[in-house]
């Protein structure tokens, strides 16, 4: 190919957009073209968009935005053109409407710095980088778009390109002449070249490119694993139009659903309640029932090694806490646990977040209403979340052959199914190349001798997570183990942090778990004060689950007037939303799940007399 190549500097769109390259494009981009186009994009944005802002990327010369600011859009426009830009300003200005245009390298200048947008489009302006700044470009475009956000991006189909390739071509009109030279590399799918333009007499120019040619299926992958769902596919800018393999241009309709909020935000910002409100979020009684056997393991701790000396503590051969750890444990669920089964992180968050990692490229399959970290973090890592239920949880993993389902047990519900059924559905996992992991953080209410954590030896793909936090009241340790077969804790260990575990939290730990269950005397008050609650509740209109009676919260059904409820008896409640559709994952998209206005209420059960009594005053009008 003569004279194509690769330019040192500035990335090559930087110089090829400008006035020469317009001057040829001018003849492609008719205004009939352009105009059966905007009117494309306006169509789906009134009919999809959640409001009228929008961003349009790589606008060139404003043929969209200013057509789509007609149209009572508000729009701004991007690109890094100045000449290109400079033009798209005069032609806002003949056409008496106003678009905000702002020069930027959308690639490389990082975050940018736009404010918020209902819709973003592109139309033939993807592929001017490598695979991963397209990725993080369209990451990007999410975090500029509001939850439930569209973006139309239109790209040229290389499949209908390929089939009339050409290396060379000439265009010529009155006084312009354009040469193209180029080749396709298949290897990485990049379309390099130059265009020789000469005006009149003048000497002539020469722009090079080098852009990324992409098949659908190609983008429809960037798109998921940057976070978005897909909701349509159109060809040559016609809603509804199946893509075909002729098809030149190809627009993807995707929407950003946002992702399910973390775990910890319940408690950001609300750590003061008003006085007069009693806070049912959580048990901060239950510590009262278990305070001896905690006092007991720090003082041994501390009188085996001293505070400075656990201090120091810095396991290098033993990074995963291992060889410390798996006899205590081995002891207290009655079985034996090889090292090579047991690895230590800072707490049931810090080794989900390492399950995440487990779970690219995913999809992630999750019930609705577990715990949400898991599948954010992997859907930030490109990994497509599908939201579930029970009933549907087997056609599921059959349908959709996740490459991670994550249980909790119990359930946000409080039901704590038996390891026979997680047995079933282990297996029904390992059928479909599955890996499980059973977030068991809540399970230690029930005592060692009803853990799942014996299942792990027969079953391969099975991670079972504990923590010192609840029960134990101990968060603060910041001590969680994850077991697992020999095999699938290496994996695990390829992404998990060693040394997560600080020494002083685990002398403390290892000495309370040596103590076996210590949860009798709160399982106890649990069973006594929770039939009360779920009365009182039930009184005042409410659907209460109970589920399993060591569990210290019951649940409510949400509906219109269970906040009312919450604000009438001055008590505060965690909101779950379990019925979010799945993050990166169309809505509905697994079978019997939709969309749900109505959240679901967990309401810790007040253990302590002071509490209790609370309770009781705040509902004394319910009967």
């Amino acid at each position: 190919m003569s004279g194509a190549r690769r330019q040192d500097g500035p990335p090559w769109y930087l110089t090829f957009f400008g006035e020469d390259f317009w001057t040829v494009a001018d003849h492609e981009y008719t205004p009939e073209r352009t105009a059966a186009e905007a009117g494309y994009l306006a169509d789906v944005l009134d009919a999809s968009a959640p409001g009228r802002r929008v961003l349009d990327l790589g606008c060139g010369t404003g043929r969209h935005a200013v057509a789509l600011a007609a149209r009572e859009f508000s729009v701004t426009g991007i690109d890094a053109g100045e000449w290109a830009l400079g033009r798209a300003a005069a032609e806002a200005a003949t056409a008496g409407v106003r678009v905000d245009w702002i020069r930027l390298d959308l690639l490389r200048e990082l975050p940018w710095p736009v404010g918020e947008f209902d819709a973003v489009v592109c139309v033939q302006s993807f592929g001017w980088g490598s695979d991963a700044q397209q990725l993080r470009l369209l990451q990007e475009v999410r975090r500029v778009l509001v939850p439930g956000g569209l973006l139309i991006l239109d790209h040229s189909n290389v499949l209908a390109i390929a089939g009339n390739y050409v290396p060379e071509a000439t265009f010529e009109t009155e006084g312009l002449r354009a040469d193209f030279r180029r080749a396709y590399r298949v290897a990485s799918g990049r379309s390099t070249g130059e265009i020789e333009i000469r005006r009149g007499d003048a000497e002539p120019v020469v722009v090079h490119d080098d852009v990324r040619m992409y098949q659908p299926a190609e983008v429809r992958d960037l798109l998921t694993r940057a976070g978005f769902t897909v909701e349509r596919v159109d060809a040559d800018f016609a809603v509804g139009r199946e893509p075909a393999p002729t098809t030149r241009y190809v627009q993807f309709v995707a929407r950003n659903e946002g992702g399910t909020a973390g775990a910890i935000t319940a408690w950001e910002g609300k750590r003061e309640p008003h006085p007069s409100t009693l806070d049912l979020r959580w048990s901060p009684d239950e510590f009262a029932f278990v305070r001896p056997w905690v006092d007991g393991a720090f003082r041994s701790a501390y009188d085996d090694g001293g505070l400075a000396e656990l201090s120091r503590a810095y396991p290098l051969s033993d990074p995963y806490s291992a060889d410390l750890a798996a006899p205590v444990l081995s002891g207290h669920f009655g079985l034996d646990l090889a090292p090579g089964m047991v690895t230590a992180g800072a707490g049931a968050t810090a080794l989900l977040h390492a399950c995440a990692a487990l779970a690219v490229p995913g999809p992630v399959l999750r019930l609705a209403g577990g715990h949400p970290d898991l599948p954010r973090w992997a859907a930030r890592l490109g990994a497509r979340t599908i939201t579930t239920r029970f009933e549907d949880l087997t056609a599921d993993l059959d349908r959709h052959t996740p490459s991670v389902l994550v249980l909790d047990r119990p359930t946000i519900t409080g039901d704590l199914f038996g390891r026979e059924r997680l047995e079933e559905i282990t297996e029904a996992a390992r059928a479909c190349g599955t890996t499980v992991v059973l977030d068991e953080a809540y399970a230690v209410y029930a005592g060692p001798d009803a853990s799942c954590v014996p299942a792990v030896a027969g079953h391969p793909n099975l991670i079972v997570l504990r923590s010192m936090s609840k029960g134990y009241c101990c968060g603060g340790l910041r001590v969680g183990f994850a077991f697992a077969a020999t095999e699938l804790t290496q994996r695990l260990r390829e992404v998990a942090p060693p040394l997560g575990a600080g020494g002083a939290g685990l002398a403390v730990a290892v000495r309370l778990l040596a103590r076996g269950d210590i949860f009798a005397a709160l399982r106890t008050r649990i069973a006594e004060v929770k039939p009360v609650v779920a009365r009182t509740l039930r009184r005042t209109g409410l659907k209460v689950t109970e589920g399993a009676d060591c569990l210290p919260w019951v649940t409510v059904d949400g509906d219109p007037g269970a906040s009312l409820v919450w604000e009438k008896h001055g008590v505060r409640v965690k909101e779950i939303g379990v019925g979010e559709a799945a993050v990166g994952g169309r809505p509905g998209e697994a079978a019997g799940v939709g969309r749900h206005d109505s959240p679901l209420y967990k309401i810790a059960v007040p253990l302590s007399e002071a509490r209790l009594t609370a309770f009781r005053e705040g509902f004394a009008d319910a009967g």
